[in-house]
């Protein structure tokens, strides 16, 4: 079962592209890399592919030596003179042969007519540890996370509805109460299966939390099993990695991340399960546009890889949803959690460092959920569940800016309102847009006006 995603037409365009340079597609393991190109080679006139993580193909590419050795080796393993124009030739786990890496650019030099990808788990991580990278300026980088709300709705046959609430936030209207209860009803699915592939099509065969809770257990030790392979410092990974769920959808020290643990080792281990995509940290800023800087010495935010894993290592279940709310749980988290892996996951497949604002000022603390870029400007992003009268940070932000538009994301229908607030040196006159949650990830699909 082929789940369509939004990685399809970024993958699409590429192969079109007469001008296209070979393109590397990163991600955290079982998100869907793999199963994305073997779907894109149906569309091709050709299609190769060469697992590293098989013995007879790591044979083949060492026995090669050089990128004109290894499309020799590739063609008569095919029983083909040459391979027709059109080809697509697939790459998989890359980063368990060094040497290869180089030869993309030399086949894409050497044979235009063949369409590259190349795909690995734990990229960044071999990367570092076997000192090698990829050709600057020579490759196309493209990232696939876990699937987001709108790819889930698709998944599971909700196209007309994902279309519509599309339509209704480019209109900044709201939506009628059926229509916004249906999809509030499909978020509250979605924060319980999330978005890794495995699990969504095991919910679509089968809609049992039970059953999508034991893929997402056997997801975790296989992420486990990877995490002992590390060249690194082990224990010291494997303590950041057990740590993880009590940091999710909030800020954190290194010091105080594992018991017993060293800022400095901390830094280091998070700085190894960042690169394999199993998590990401928010970076604090004091910037209100781009480029961003971080604030020194300010505390990250810790946002999970899928909420759905999240959810389950959390222990959470339906009916801690139905007594807070989706805003409310673990005192916002939840929501906070979700919110920042959404909108680190852009439709085209190239996520951007993800920031939120601080201002740490005796007496005027303030700190503005995420940062949502627009144009060279950051819009800010609260998750809230409260009036709009309490959303002191975003105001501060909008007072200091002198811009008039915020959003606020919430469990509610989307309203586009005009609010007049009371500031210590004057009033603060602006427009307050309140997104429903479960549009967190078409934000970066839509212009927003700043002034």
């Amino acid at each position: 079962m082929y789940l369509p995603r939004n990685v399809d037409a970024v993958l699409d365009a590429w192969f079109r592209d007469p001008a296209r340079k070979p393109l590397v597609l990163r991600g955290a393991r079982q998100t869907g890399k793999s199963t994305s190109v073997r779907e894109l080679g149906k569309r091709a006139t050709a299609f190769v592919e060469v697992n590293l993580d098989r013995v007879e193909d790591l044979r083949l590419a060492r026995a090669a030596g050089s990128a004109s050795g290894f499309m020799d080796a590739l063609c008569l393993r095919e029983n083909l003179s040459a391979l027709p124009t059109g080809t697509l030739l697939f790459i998989d786990e890359i980063q368990q042969e060094p040497q290869v890496v180089p030869w993309l650019r030399y086949l894409h030099e050497d044979h235009p007519e063949i369409a590259v990808v190349a795909a690995g788990s734990l990229l960044e991580v071999r990367m570092t540890d076997r000192g090698f990278s990829f050709p600057v300026g020579r490759v196309t980088f493209r990232t696939l996370g876990p699937l987001t709300f709108p790819e889930f709705l698709r998944a599971t046959g909700k196209d007309l509805l994902a279309d519509r609430l599309l339509t209704h936030l480019r209109d900044l209207s709201p939506l009628p109460p059926a229509v916004h209860d249906q999809a509030t009803a499909l978020l509250s699915d979605y924060l319980f299966v999330g978005g890794m592939p495995e699990a969504v099509a095991r919910w679509c065969r089968e809609p049992s939390l039970v059953s999508v809770r034991q893929v997402h257990r056997d997801l975790l030790q296989a992420l486990a099993e990877d995490i002992q392979k590390d060249r690194g410092s082990v224990a010291a990974v494997e303590a950041a990695f057990e740590a993880l769920p009590r940091h999710y959808g909030m800020r954190f020290k290194y010091e105080q991340f594992a018991p017993g643990r060293r800022s400095r080792d901390m830094h280091a281990a998070i700085d190894r399960l960042e690169a394999a995509r199993l998590v990401l940290r928010a970076l604090p800023t004091g910037s209100t546009d781009l480029p961003a800087s971080p604030k020194e010495r300010a505390a990250p935010k810790l946002v999970p890889l899928d909420i759905g894993i999240a959810m389950t290592q959390w222990g959470l279940g339906p009916n801690d949803l139905k007594r807070t709310g989706a805003d409310r749980m673990l005192e916002g988290r939840v929501a906070e959690a979700y919110v920042g892996q959404q909108i680190a996951s852009p439709a085209d497949c190239q996520p951007t460092d993800l920031w939120f604002w601080v201002r740490e000022q005796p007496g005027s603390d303030a700190e503005v959920d995420y940062l949502l870029p627009q144009g060279r400007h950051l819009v800010p992003v609260e998750v809230k569940a409260g009036a709009a009268g309490r959303l002191k940070s975003l105001h501060r932000f909008l007072w200091t800016t002198g811009r008039k538009v915020g959003l606020r994301l919430h469990a509610g229908n989307l309203s586009d309102e005009r609010h007049v607030v009371r500031m210590p040196d004057g009033e603060l006159n602006h427009r307050l847009l309140s997104i429903p949650l479960y549009l967190a990830a078409a934000l970066r699909e839509r212009t927003w006006v700043t002034q």
